[in-house]
């Protein structure tokens, strides 16, 4: 790891998304992407055996969504901070995955604008514990 760099996790099922996410946080200089997983069961395996401190989660992903990985890491890695991101505005679903342990929500569409904002109020907020 470099640096000062943040190790995040992107789990998303469509590899186009889960690279223009990866670019991103690259860009911004201060995340290394340590791991791109494109099911809930691989970010659960990754987040923990690549020790992310962020993880960007998609909320409907196949073999395990976003709601169950996030509860199984927060109980596996509760240390690691987890950030919901969707395409679809379920209302529903962001609460589940917050009641799940996840500590923001992002829509798809806004993630160019808010996504490297949010996690770095994560980053201040655990400095500041």
């Amino acid at each position: 790891m470099e640096a000062g760099k943040y190790r995040v996790l992107v789990a998303e099922d469509d590899e186009a998304f889960q690279q223009k996410i990866a670019g991103v946080l690259v860009d911004d200089g201060r995340f290394e992407v340590v791991g791109l997983a494109s099911n809930g069961r691989d970010a659960v395996d990754l987040a923990e055996r690549l020790r992310a401190e962020l993880v960007v989660m998609d909320i409907e992903m196949p073999l395990c969504d976003g709601v169950e990985a996030t509860r199984l890491l927060q109980e596996a890695a509760p240390d690691v901070q987890v950030v919901a991101i969707s395409g679809h505005n379920y209302e529903e679903r962001v609460l589940e995955i917050r009641d799940a342990g996840a500590v923001d929500y992002v829509r798809k569409s806004r993630i160019d604008d808010d996504l490297v904002a949010v996690l770095e109020a994560l980053v201040l907020a655990l400095h500041n514990r």
